[in-house]
C-alpha cells in the first residue's frame, strides 16, 4: 500500500529542522542584514527591502546604504556593517561565495582568510553569512539580539546578565528565602501544637477521635431518652429475675451492656464507653 498518499506537506515539515547548518551558506546583502537586525522576519525581507531607497549614488558605498521611510535603524545598521568589515570585526564574502573573509589589506587575496583576509571587496557586492552574523552580534552588540535571529533558548545562554539583573535576582532570593524561613516558623509551631493536642487526646481517653463522631453522640443521647421512658425496659435495668436488685440504683454497666446488645450502628461498647467517660469527666 502506498502510504505517502496520505502525506501533506505539513507532515514532512517536521524534518526540515536545518537552519543552523543552511545558516552556513545562506548569506544577506548589506542591507538585507540591516534589515532582519532591525528584527523583520525573514519572510518579509523582500517586501521592506522594496520599500528602500539608495543614501546616495556618488559612490559604491552610498549606493549600498539603504534608507527605509518607517524604520530608521536600517540606515546605521548598513554603515555599521560596512564599518565592521572594513575595522576587521565582521567576516563578508563577495557576491555570496568564498564568504567567512575578513578585510585584511587591499589586494591581499592570497593570504589565508582568518588571518589575513581577501583584501577589499566592492561595498555593493558584500554579503554576510547568516551565522557569521549572529557571531558579530554576539560579540560586539550581545544587548541587541531580535529574534529574527536569535532564539529564547540563544538569548538566555548569550547574553551577559548585568548588574542590575543580578541585584534583581539577589533581592527576589532574599525575598523567597525569608519568606520559607518563615513558613517554616509556623510549620514548627503548628506541628507541636498538633502533637500537644494528640497527646492531651490519648491522655483523656483510651478511644480515638474517630471512634466518637457527633453522629454517634446524638444516637446515643436519643438511644438512653427511650429506654428510660420505656416503664418495662427502665424496670428491666432495675430488677433481675432474683429480685435482687430491686430497689437499687441501675449500673453504667448495666446500661451499656443493654444498647451495645441492640446493634445499633455507631454505637459499639467501646464507643459508649468513650463517651460515658468523656460525659462523666465534665
Amino acid at each position: 500500500m502506498n502510504v505517502s498518499f496520505f502525506r501533506n506537506e505539513s507532515y514532512y515539515s517536521q524534518f526540515n529542522n536545518c537552519d543552523n547548518i543552511k545558516n552556513n551558506f545562506d548569506y544577506l546583502t548589506v542591507p538585507e542584514a540591516a534589515i532582519v537586525w532591525c528584527g523583520v522576519p525573514r519572510s518579509e525581507l523582500a517586501f521592506e527591502l522594496a520599500q528602500c531607497t539608495q543614501k546616495g549614488t556618488g559612490n559604491a558605498l552610498s549606493r549600498n546604504i539603504m534608507k527605509h521611510p518607517y524604520i530608521q535603524c536600517v540606515e546605521p545598521r548598513c554603515v555599521l556593517l560596512h564599518q565592521a568589515f572594513d575595522d576587521g570585526k565582521l567576516k563578508m564574502g563577495r557576491d555570496g561565495e568564498k564568504g567567512g573573509y575578513i578585510n585584511g589589506g587591499k589586494e591581499n587575496e592570497t593570504s589565508d582568510y582568518m588571518s589575513g583576509g581577501m583584501g577589499h571587496i566592492n561595498p555593493d557586492r558584500r554579503t554576510i553569512k547568516i551565522n557569521d552574523l549572529k557571531e558579530f552580534i554576539t560579540e560586539y552588540h550581545a544587548d541587541d539580539m531580535p529574534k529574527t535571529l536569535f532564539s529564547d533558548i540563544d538569548i538566555h545562554k548569550l547574553k551577559p546578565i548585568t548588574h542590575d539583573d543580578y541585584s534583581a535576582l539577589l533581592a527576589k532570593n532574599k525575598a523567597l528565602e525569608a519568606r520559607l524561613e518563615a513558613a517554616k516558623e509556623v510549620y514548627y509551631s503548628q506541628r507541636d501544637e498538633i502533637n500537644s493536642l494528640n497527646k492531651t487526646l490519648q491522655s483523656q481517653s483510651s478511644i480515638t477521635q474517630d471512634d466518637i463522631t457527633q453522629a454517634s453522640v446524638y444516637q446515643l443521647i436519643n438511644t438512653m431518652k427511650g429506654l428510660l421512658l420505656d416503664s418495662e425496659i427502665t424496670e428491666s435495668l432495675f430488677v433481675n429475675k432474683d429480685n435482687t436488685n430491686a430497689g437499687k440504683q441501675p449500673t453504667q454497666s448495666m446500661l451499656v451492656n443493654h444498647i451495645a446488645d441492640m446493634n445499633i450502628k455507631t454505637l459499639s461498647e467501646r464507643t459508649i464507653n468513650g463517651i460515658l467517660a468523656k460525659a462523666n469527666k465534665i
